[in-house]
C-alpha cells in the first residue's frame, strides 16, 4: 500500500493573524474574499442556483401598466445571494413579443473619502464602501441561451397587445 499522501492546494487563502502583525488593506481584502468565496461555494454546492423564496412576477392592473416583482431571494449561477427587500415595478418590455425577466447581482464602489498619504498630492479620494445591488432586465431567447450569471424570474409573452406571465414556463429553483 502506498502511504504517500496527495496534497491538493485550494485556491482559497485567509489571513493568519498574530500579535504584532502589521495589517494592510490587502490583508483585510484577503479576509473578505475568503469568506465571500466560501459562502459562494456553499451556496452552489449545497443549494444550486435559482429562486430561493418569493420573487413572484405578475402584470400590474390599471392605467400604469408594468410588471411587478415581489420581494424575495435568489442564488445566481456563481453563488451570489440576491435579495429584493420590497416590491419592484418594472416598465413593460419594448419591441418584442416574448421576453425573459432576469435578476442579476452587481456591486459598485461608493462613499468616497480623502486618501491620506505622505505624498504632496491633495484632493485624492477612494471609495470607502462597496454596495451590492440587484439588476432586473429583460432578455431575449438569444440572450438567455448565452452563458450568464442571472436568474430568470419569468417568461413574459405578449398576447393581443397585453403582457402576460407564461404559466407554462418553469423557473429554476434553488434547493432549500
Amino acid at each position: 500500500m502506498n502511504k504517500k499522501q496527495i496534497e491538493i492546494p485550494l485556491y482559497l487563502k485567509r489571513t493568519n493573524y498574530f500579535t504584532g502583525q502589521i495589517l494592510t488593506a490587502a490583508d483585510f481584502q484577503t479576509e473578505q474574499n475568503y469568506f465571500r468565496e466560501r459562502m459562494r461555494l456553499h451556496n452552489i454546492n449545497f443549494h444550486g442556483n435559482g429562486i430561493v423564496s418569493g420573487l413572484e412576477v405578475s402584470p400590474s392592473t390599471g392605467p400604469a401598466r408594468s410588471i411587478i416583482v415581489a420581494p424575495g431571494t435568489a442564488l445566481d449561477p456563481i453563488g451570489n445571494e440576491i435579495t429584493i427587500s420590497s416590491t419592484v415595478r418594472c416598465p413593460l418590455p419594448e419591441k418584442c413579443e416574448m421576453a425573459y425577466l432576469a435578476l442579476y447581482w452587481a456591486e459598485r464602489e461608493i462613499d468616497p473619502v480623502p486618501v491620506l498619504s505622505n505624498e504632496s498630492e491633495t484632493g485624492q479620494t477612494m471609495a470607502s464602501r462597496v454596495e451590492e445591488y440587484a439588476i432586473l432586465k429583460y432578455e431575449s431567447e438569444e440572450d438567455r441561451t448565452r452563458r450568464h450569471a442571472g436568474v430568470v424570474l419569468a417568461r413574459l409573452i405578449k398576447i393581443r397587445r397585453t403582457w402576460k406571465v407564461d404559466e407554462e414556463f418553469h423557473v429554476q429553483r434553488a434547493k432549500v
